[in-house]
């Protein structure tokens, strides 16, 4: 069927959550979880995208696609995504163009790409629209792109997984929770949680200071109050009867926060669904200094029920338990004990998970965890044939490095040595290079660049050496062949050309990613800076920041009040400075640091009544903004005081 996909994945709870989301754009979606499985599938109904991945068990990716291009009929021309969680090398990529692979992509694949790879081949459909069965979350505020959704079970798909996995799609929307009366909503902004709201009223913020003390049950209730009476929160009315400090009141809210996030860990059933788009204008702001990894293993160790985990060991108990091969989850920032960083150090594959059901409940849980969050994998089953993994990249060789040069005969070290510089050099350059011809080369050029090479490093001339000679004589020999057999096919020819043009346009993003950095590391500089009110030493790294990056918000916004702090007393500068600061503010909307400054700078012009907009809408968007706190604070006092000087007045 022209609109159907197989998706192939051995991640159950990935290929569950993908699969749901591209339902509901319309497609119809059937999953397979190994080679064989996938073969069986397409026998029966040929679909017409395949999404395949790589490593999957009983038969890797590669071997599926090569024997799909040896069916007769429709089959044979199935248009394939391959997805692979290693980075692929050059050598990797071009084994995916041979077998006819219309995509090579790199896990985690966000969402929004999955659907732009299928839509690229598919074409777009029409969604089939769902009733909304979680319903709505109070002052929930839906985006334009809202209303498609992605939803399961929590007994199928762990909390622990969605977690993982919405972080691997970057994902933005609203995760809503259900569980018997519970309900809980979670804002994600590309994979990250930023958000979390509640309907249990124990993790109200008034129960969780009268819980730990901080406050009396009287003052709770004055401050409901008052609340009632008045547009304000009740930290601020809490700060405003001088009963917590805003320092108090920022760290209670991220308790609370947390609170209400990891409860969630604890829970055995339920549904969830998750609203692409969607946002939450009342929530806990969740502390964005913590990857999700971490969120991940602090829940499985402090609330996740040990039964689920000893059932999880219990039944993948003969797989084998290695490090993540994927760059984008090994490199994850999360805190384990030393013990524990040097049992991850120790794992290379050969121990299986049931080797760890006997430890501590707190070892078990943190290999869950870890399991969860993408850091650790299983592999197969001890005994069973592994997945071809790709080559290790390779170390970059320069530019003008020589085409390959014949190897010795002087002895079995020199082949050895000679041979493996030239593999190598093969490997680092692309096929024109290695073949020494140029990308409008006819065929016969190509032809005879090859048997001259090839008569140079065949295999043969190595027969009598050892085997490591004999291995990485092959070695070459097939990279020999491989560039010649892709560069000889016109259509294959196009698609490397293709390729060196998107590996080239991937090393300009690297480019701009490297500034990026550097922008950032100007911004940190200007951050300090600010601290410690050097103000001209903060506007020259804010100025460097804005320079290198100037799309991001926060570089406008610093650089504008920066100014201001610099020459305090110039009109023309505020001016100036509030145009920097207005174009941060356009730029990320969603910070609160713009609102904060814009709020300063209209206070410092005398309007009063927009600096208190500006100074609400940033504590809304961080109720932690402590400097926004003090600043409606001192309006909240000098508003008191104004109103006992007028009764004074009017008793007279």
């Amino acid at each position: 069927m022209a609109s159907s996909i197989l998706y192939v994945d051995d991640d159950r709870n990935l290929c569950h959550i993908v699969a749901k989301a591209l339902r509901e754009e319309g497609y119809r979606v059937r999953t397979a979880f190994d080679g064989d499985d996938a073969i069986a599938q397409i026998q029966e109904e040929v679909p017409g995208l395949l999404l395949l991945d790589v490593l999957l068990p009983r038969r890797d990716g590669f071997e599926v696609l090569a024997e799909i291009r040896g069916f007769t009929g429709p089959a044979a021309d199935l248009p394939c995504v391959l997805v692979t969680g290693c980075t692929p090398t050059p050598t990797y990529a071009q084994r995916a163009s041979a077998l006819g692979a219309r995509d090579l992509l790199t896990k985690p694949v966000p969402l929004d790409e999955i659907f732009a790879v299928v839509a690229r081949h598919l074409g777009e459909v029409k969604p089939v629209q769902q009733e909304d069965g979680a319903g709505p979350a109070p002052s929930r505020r839906r985006a334009a792109t809202a209303g498609r959704s992605i939803s399961g079970t929590l007994d199928r798909i762990p909390f622990p997984a969605i977690l993982h996995n919405l972080h691997g799609l970057r994902a933005t929307g609203v995760l809503q929770l259900k569980a018997h009366k519970k309900r809980k909503w979670i804002e994600f902004r590309d994979g990250y949680p930023v958000s979390v709201h509640s309907n249990l009223v124990r993790e109200t913020l008034g129960h969780l200071l009268v819980r730990t003390g901080r406050i009396t049950r009287a003052t709770l209730e004055e401050s409901r109050r008052q609340m009632k009476t008045e547009d304000r929160r009740q930290g601020e009315i809490l700060v405003a009867m001088e009963v917590l400090s805003e320092e108090d009141v920022g760290a209670a809210l991220r308790e609370q926060a947390d609170e209400k996030l990891f409860e969630i860990f604890s829970w055995t059933e339920g549904r969830f669904k998750f609203e692409r788009g969607a946002k939450l204008q009342k929530g806990n702001a969740v502390g964005l200094g913590r990857s999700p990894a971490n969120l991940i293993l602090r829940g499985v160790r402090t609330c996740f029920p040990i039964e689920r985990v000893d059932r999880y060991i219990a039944l993948q108990g003969g797989r084998l338990v290695a490090r993540g091969e994927s760059p984008f989850y090994r490199f994850q920032e999360i805190n384990v004990e030393p013990s524990e960083e040097a049992l991850l150090r120790g794992l290379d594959g050969t121990q299986t998970l049931s080797a760890f059901a006997e430890e501590e409940e707190s070892l078990r849980r943190t290999i869950y965890g870890l399991l969860a969050s993408g850091l650790l994998e299983l592999g197969e089953t001890r005994g069973a044939r592994t997945a071809a993994r790709p080559l290790a990249p390779e170390a970059p060789t320069p530019a003008g490095a020589p085409p390959v040069a014949a190897p010795s005969t002087s002895g079995e070290d020199s082949h050895l040595a000679e041979l493996g510089e030239l593999a190598a050099q093969l490997r680092a350059h692309s096929h024109f290079e290695v073949l020494g011809v140029a990308p409008t080369a006819p065929e016969p050029e190509l032809r005879a660049a090859y048997e001259r090479l090839s008569a140079r490093t065949h295999p043969d001339r190595f027969s009598g050496a050892g085997r490591a000679v004999r291995n990485l004589a092959s070695e070459v020999f097939d990279l020999l062949r491989e560039a010649y057999e892709t560069l000889r096919d016109p259509r294959r020819r196009q698609e490397y050309l293709l390729y060196q043009h998107r590996a080239q346009k991937e090393a300009e993003q690297r480019g701009q990613a490297e500034l990026a950095l550097e922008a950032e590391t100007h911004f940190r500089k200007g951050e300090g800076a600010l601290r410690v009110r050097d103000y001209e030493s903060a506007l020259v790294h804010f100025g460097r920041a804005l320079e290198l990056y100037p799309d991001e918000g926060d570089h406008h916004a610093h650089y504008g009040w920066a100014l201001y702090l610099c020459h305090p007393g110039d009109a023309s500068i505020v001016t100036e400075a509030l145009e920097h600061v207005r174009k941060g503010l356009k730029l990320a909307s969603h910070r609160e640091k713009p609102y904060l400054f814009m709020g300063r700078l209209y206070k410092a012009i005398g309007r009063a009544d927009v600096a208190e907009k500006m100074f609400t809408r940033a504590v809304q968007i961080h109720p932690e903004c402590v400097e926004a706190l003090r600043e409606l604070r001192l309006i909240n006092m000098r508003r008191e005081k104004s109103k006992g000087l007028i009764g004074r007045l009017l008793r007279r």
